[in-house]
């Protein structure tokens, strides 16, 4: 029997969405199952607000595939920083390399992984991306919380010689971001190419 909200239906982009980020044997019925829900119980309960719902389940299942690489991500740079704060030293090419080196491994990882479960690449790239703009706010988040501790003046001298509070908060941050779509891509063509071979 048909319902006064059996038609109704969630965005579009957001059931799109959805499909990237499940695996294909779980396509079908997973977004069917959410699409039975938010028609029979979501719209008629909450109205206007069933989208929100909807999105926000979606948002759920990218938060999934996405927050421990973003927390790994995040990790490395308060790492560095806590480095940079407690052991200073002259040349700092070492530490930036490895860190160079964590980030581009970590989002090509993440991107590849995800790639390879949702055989897409668009999911390996949205995923890697995701990882590090979730990375970009537990870096800035850390960084405030060393701050915090941390804000004498030969502390803050150490922070400028080592790149400053700008890029700190905000050069490393929208960088982390750039590199995450752009190793995250990567990433999931090395996934697609490998399928493709294996």
């Amino acid at each position: 029997m048909n319902s006064v909200h059996s038609h109704a239906t969630p965005p579009r982009w957001a059931e799109a969405l959805l499909r990237v980020l499940l695996k294909p044997s779980d396509r079908e019925s997973v977004s069917g199952d959410l699409l039975e829900e938010y028609r029979e119980v979501v719209v008629p309960t909450r109205g206007a607000g069933a989208d929100r719902w909807y999105v926000r389940q979606v948002s759920s299942f990218l938060w999934r595939a996405s927050w421990g690489w973003g927390v790994v991500l995040g990790s490395a740079l308060v790492i560095r920083y806590l480095l940079d704060t407690l052991i200073p030293v002259t040349d700092y090419s070492i530490r930036a390399t490895a860190l160079s080196w964590t980030i581009i491994g970590g989002c090509a990882t993440a991107g590849f992984i995800a790639a390879w479960r949702m055989q897409s690449i668009s999911a390996g790239a949205l995923t890697a991306f995701t990882a590090a703009l979730i990375g970009a706010v537990v870096s800035i988040a850390g960084i405030a919380a060393m701050l915090a501790v941390w804000h004498d003046p030969a502390t803050l001298d150490a922070w400028r010689s080592s790149g400053g509070l700008d890029e700190a908060f905000i050069d490393v941050p929208v960088k982390l971001m750039a590199i995450g779509a752009a190793m995250g891509t990567a990433g999931a063509l090395c996934a697609r190419g490998a399928a493709v071979v294996l």
